[in-house]
Order: C-alpha cells, then sequence, then structure tokens
C-alpha cells in the first residue's frame, strides 16, 4: 500500500498548529505561516522563525533568549523553533510536489 504523503503532510501541518502545546495555538498558525513566507510576527518571534526557516545557521543567542523571555519557558521557546522549521519544511514540500505535478515524466 503507497504511502500517502499529502495526507501526513496535512496531518503534520494540523498537529503543529492546532495541537495543544506550550504556546497558544494561533501563534504557532501563525508562525507556520510566517516559516512560509506569510506576513511577519510581532517581536521576538518574528526574527527567531525567520531566521530559523531560512537560514538557520544565522540563529543567534539573543534571538532564542529573547523568546525564551516572551513566552517564559525553554520549552515554549523550542516550539517556537520547532514550529518555524517544520513551517519551512512544509513549505519545500509543497514546492516539490507542486514541481513532480507540473512534470511531464511525473507518474500521475
Amino acid at each position: 500500500m503507497p504511502i500517502d504523503h499529502r495526507a501526513r503532510a496535512a496531518a503534520l501541518r494540523e498537529k503543529a498548529g492546532g495541537a495543544a502545546g506550550q504556546t497558544d495555538p494561533a501563534l504557532r498558525q501563525s508562525i507556520l505561516s510566517r516559516a512560509a513566507g506569510g506576513p511577519a510576527l510581532t517581536a521576538p518571534y518574528d526574527a527567531l522563525v525567520t531566521h530559523v526557516a531560512e537560514a538557520s545557521y544565522r540563529v543567534t543567542d539573543g534571538e532564542v533568549a529573547a523568546v525564551r523571555a516572551a513566552t517564559g519557558s525553554d520549552k515554549a521557546a523550542f516550539e517556537v523553533v520547532m514550529t518555524a522549521a517544520i513551517g519551512a519544511a512544509l513549505l519545500r514540500f509543497d514546492r516539490a510536489t507542486a514541481a513532480l505535478e507540473q512534470a511531464e515524466y511525473a507518474p500521475r
């Protein structure tokens, strides 16, 4: 039985943005959107999320510390980082899937 990768990606998107967690689901949904090129977040989230999504080697201790202070815990700050990474990964998955669908040689 083939694996339905699209369904798994959709489930991941829903879990990352809606499941119970350390941070508010609305914040996580905004993080998923920003990591995929969506609208800017408020400080201190925007800098960290953008760096995680686009150039993770640029993340600074100061960005993480600012998010840790805003969220109130290491677990919540980790959740912000993971949500940004998931959002960036899902953007890449969506783009790759779209490219394969447009390719002439892609199995249908």
